[in-house]
């Protein structure tokens, strides 16, 4: 019992707990928004259109983001060592030097830029984009997504700034991304709960919740002492950049698209109105569920895994990654169990009132149900992750994304003529296990064994 109870209070420290706190209010935040979706709409086009046309605006946000926040950490810590020379450090405020304070503004001005050309292209191809879906709300889906776009700005500069602040162990100010968006579209969703375009509204609200965002993070920036100058991405920042977030970038993208577009708006939309509703009623708890224990976990352990002292220190990185898997089985394990239990009440319990008819409620807790299966090896996945990221063994974290991607429609094209809804969940629960496992071959391969201990 004293083994146990030490074992828990080394794994769960202070910045991961507070990081899962925030985060879990965020998630609740998150759900209740999708869950207000059907319960307005029902399984309508038009709650189909607001579903996918958020789904597409937060994919190109989702791949820059976790193509760029893992691999920017080591690039920060690396580049913040010969900064520290000297250095006076206290716990109110960090004085980085101006080499380093150029570094950093030439990377948030460069994301920034990228983030308008998206936007500027996502505007012009709106129309192209919604007439390449199978759904009948194509003109309602393209003003849903022009009003979506203008999130992705700031969800590019909000990367570069949550790296920065990750970077330097301030994770409680970046978790709060997880609930200001939804937050803010949820207040706006009730308040306007009756008006006739209350979809174009929650649309403009969400988006709005990430300038709130940047807002925040940029004050979080400002107290570590940093300081904002307009200054232009040099050749060799840009260089580094290359070498840092290509792969991982693209690899994301890949892997994104196809689970994100081809499957889950595009093959899901074939099975028929309101197919995309119910499925995304159930993929946003599983959705959660991995976003607060893995991605917490893995967020706040890399900064220790990618210290440049550590760097060729296998044995501390692989008493890490052991830790990381522990305190995941230690939480998953039971959450797993509580949904597989009880995901027929929790279901029933979210999706109450005249929209949804008992066989929808049925479905979507089905659907929830095949989800959880593999619940314990999605939270799982960022964590191993994480151990590549550390050692910037960026080839192979392309690898696991592309082999994945296509694994993902493969299994799921196959499954959905077979299965419908239910074969697209029992999809995401394979992929997660084959993921894992190709994961902890990656590692091997680097020297770090899973199956060793200490």
């Amino acid at each position: 019992m004293n083994g146990f109870r030490s074992f828990v209070e080394k794994t769960w420290h202070s910045p991961t707990r507070w990081v899962m706190v925030i985060t879990a209010a965020g998630m609740g935040l998150g759900l209740i928004f999708h869950v207000l979706i059907p319960t307005r709409f029902g399984g309508s086009e038009t709650a189909d259109a607001l579903i996918a046309a958020l789904k597409v605006a937060l994919l190109v946000d989702t791949i820059v983001r976790e193509g760029a926040k893992f691999s920017l950490v080591p690039l920060f810590i690396q580049e913040l060592a010969p900064a520290k020379q000297g250095t006076y450090l206290n716990e109110a405020a960090l004085r980085v030097s101006a080499k380093y304070q150029c570094f950093t503004n030439g990377i948030l001005n460069f994301s920034l830029g990228v983030g308008v050309v998206i936007v500027l292209l996502i505007e012009a191809f709106a129309p192209w984009i919604a007439s390449g879906l199978p759904m009948e709300a194509r003109s309602e889906m393209t003003t849903l997504l022009r009003l979506c776009a203008p999130l992705v700005i700031f969800g590019c500069g909000s990367t570069i700034l949550g790296a920065f602040l990750n970077s330097q162990r301030r994770f409680k100010t970046v978790a709060l991304r997880n609930a200001l968006p939804p937050g803010i579209a949820t207040a706006v969703f009730l308040l306007l709960w009756g008006t006739e375009n209350l979809a174009h509204w929650v649309a403009i609200a969400y988006a709005s919740g990430f300038v709130a965002y940047f807002g925040w993070l940029c004050i979080g920036v400002h107290r570590t002492g940093h300081r904002y100058q307009l200054t232009w991405v040099s050749l060799d920042i840009l260089r580094s950049l290359k070498n840092t977030i290509t792969l991982p970038t693209l690899g994301f993208a890949i892997r994104q698209v196809t689970a994100r577009l081809f499957v889950e708006v595009y093959l899901v939309a074939q099975l028929g109105k309101g197919a995309i509703t119910l499925y995304n009623s159930a993929f946003r708890i599983f959705s959660a569920i991995q976003t607060l224990i893995g991605i917490s976990i893995a967020t706040t352990s890399l900064p220790d895994m990618a210290t440049p002292d550590v760097a060729d220190n296998r044995h501390k990185l692989r008493r890490i990654l052991h830790r990381n898997a522990r305190v995941v089985l230690l939480i998953a394990l039971p959450v797993t169990l509580l949904l597989l239990l009880g995901h027929t009440k929790i279901i029933s319990l979210l999706y109450r009132g005249d929209k949804f008819d008992e066989a929808s409620i049925q479905q979507i807790a089905q659907l929830l149900f095949w989800l959880s299966t593999g619940t314990v090896f999605s939270c799982l996945i960022p964590v191993l992750n994480a151990g590549l990221y550390a050692q910037k063994a960026y080839w192979l974290v392309f690898r696991n994304m592309v082999t994945m991607a296509v694994l993902n429609f493969g299994v799921a094209y196959g499954f959905v003529v077979a299965w419908g809804l239910l074969g697209i969940a029992l999809t995401v629960s394979i992929t997660a296990v084959l993921a894992v496992a190709n994961l902890a071959y990656l590692l091997r391969k680097t020297g770090i064994s899973l199956y060793t201990r200490g």
